[in-house]
């Protein structure tokens, strides 16, 4: 007997593929976000470090600003410059120099003109321009000092007569 089922009813019901819950990163993908990120972590941790190095000097700036109105801002300022030094590099050699061979390795640092230390440390008068001076040069010196300051200290030279 001939068989009397169609081929339309033959057929099975097309399976329609199960939806994706969630989307899968291939594990390079993984490999590479995973860099990403820990790159990012180490540059905000590096500059985190560096911004904690340089709160001295931070501080140091804010400092200089209170110091310009006081009588003895001259004395001060010099402190101030050598507690910084002394901060970032305690063996540094200007540390125990002489008020001229300080000023010499000072006037090394920057460009801007120095007074001369010697007499607006010991003098008993007050000398504005000279003090506005020394100070414009300590904010400039805080400004540029990156931490690491010249080791040699070169002899200064002295003015024949």
């Amino acid at each position: 007997m001939a068989d009397t089922h169609s081929a339309l009813e033959q057929l099975a019901d097309i399976a329609e593929p199960e939806t994706l819950q969630h989307f899968a990163l291939a594990p390079l993908w993984w490999l590479l976000l995973a860099l990403v990120l820990a790159g990012a972590v180490y540059l905000l941790l590096s500059l985190y470090q560096r911004w904690r190095y340089f709160a001295a000097k931070r501080q140091a700036l804010q400092l200089l600003e209170q110091l310009a109105l006081q009588n003895d801002a001259p004395v001060q300022i010099n402190l101030l410059l050598k507690r910084v030094l002394q901060h970032y590099q305690p063996g540094h050699p200007a540390l125990s120099c002489s008020t001229t061979q300080w000023q010499h390795w000072l006037a090394q640092q920057h460009p801007l003109p120095l007074p001369d230390l010697t007499q607006l440390l010991y003098q008993g008068r007050q000398d504005v321009e000279a003090n506005e001076q020394l100070y414009q040069f300590a904010r400039a010196w805080l400004t540029a000092y990156r931490g690491k300051a010249v080791l040699t200290l070169d002899k200064p030279e002295v003015a024949s007569a």
